[in-house]
């Protein structure tokens, strides 16, 4: 499984999104609040270390859906991601 993230390949890096985000006027930055994505507004990441992944991605049991390091596991849940990045748990219509 670990062989076919290898290959992946990504379409929209931090760089990029960083890129969109400073460029959203007010109007587009209150739209992305009234999602629950604000916290996105703030983000400063530029570049994801291609090591820090492939090693993330070989630590990830998905059937499990955890992360598992020298013996420690950490469950990966929708709360996570929200305490994580943010992300808003459960349905948000986008139109």
């Amino acid at each position: 499984m670990v062989k076919e993230f290898y290959s992946m390949k990504n379409r929209c890096s931090p760089e990029s999104l960083l890129s969109i985000i400073l460029g959203l006027s007010k109007k587009q930055k209150e739209c992305v609040r009234s999602m629950g994505f604000g916290s996105w507004l703030k983000m400063k990441i530029t570049d994801i270390p291609l090591k820090m992944g492939f090693y993330v991605l070989q630590k990830f049991d998905y059937e499990r859906m955890l992360i598992n390091v020298e013996g420690k596991e950490l469950k990966i849940t929708a709360h996570s991601f929200y305490d994580m990045l943010d992300i808003p748990i459960g349905g948000t219509i986008l139109t």
